[in-house]
């Protein structure tokens, strides 16, 4: 009998052991599919981001050191000198044939920095009251004079307009004045700014027929040089 039980025991332990392993085929697979499945989600929303990212980051990084660039350059700002190997200055570019920088309009508050022609008609207090005027010579001297009805001499001076300029003189400013004991009026001859105008100039400065040659750089006349007119 105790056989006979040991049997059955062990054919009891056998059937259940069958039994397990349908019920383990049954329950891994979906187990499994599950974890198939849910790891792909995850490796997708892993993978997004970085993707979407890396653009955005890369096009501000380039667009902020274009700004930084573009905001730093600078244009250099032009200076006038006086040339002291010739005193008579060419017509500019953009000038309309007029000598220096041309002439402008009584739209102007304040004159432009640039080199000017006109006249000296006051000088004190540190200021100069400028008559802008044009100076042509040549063919552009034949072409202004005809336009107006007169007759040019080697040269023209256009003076229809009648604005003055109260421009500052600046403290280390250069001034050259006609000498009528030089014998030489084509080659001005520097004086003080303190000794400006000179009652021995050729020129009657200042006045209506002073003529000067006027520098102008940041507001200020930085250079006067007499213009000899015969």
């Amino acid at each position: 009998m105790r056989r006979l039980a040991l049997l059955v025991l062990v054919l009891a332990v056998s059937a259940a052991a069958c039994g397990d392993d349908d019920a383990f085929n049954t329950t891994t697979a979906p187990s499994t599919t599950q974890a198939e499945e849910s790891t792909l989600p995850t490796s997708t929303s892993t993978t997004v981001p970085p993707t979407t990212t890396a653009p955005s980051t890369t096009l501000a990084s380039t667009t902020s050191t274009t700004t930084s660039s573009t905001t730093t350059t600078t244009v250099p700002e032009t200076v006038y000198l006086v040339d002291t190997t010739d005193f008579f200055p060419d017509p500019f570019p953009g000038s309309n044939g007029v000598h220096g920088s041309g002439c402008v309009t009584p739209g102007f508050d304040a004159l432009p920095n640039g080199v000017w022609f006109g006249f000296a008609e006051g000088v004190g207090g540190g200021m100069i009251t400028f008559d802008l005027a044009c100076f042509f010579t040549g063919a552009a001297a034949e072409a202004a004079a005809a336009e107006d009805g007169e007759e040019a001499f080697d040269f023209y001076i256009r003076n229809n307009v009648a604005t003055t300029f109260q421009v500052p003189i600046s403290a280390d400013a250069r001034v050259w004045y006609v000498d009528m004991l030089s014998g030489d009026v084509s080659s001005p001859t520097e004086i003080p700014l303190a000794a400006w105008p000179s009652p021995d100039s050729f020129q009657d400065c200042p006045g209506e027929y002073c003529s000067v040659w006027l520098y102008v750089n940041g507001g200020r006349a930085t250079g006067i040089v007499e213009q000899y007119l015969p």
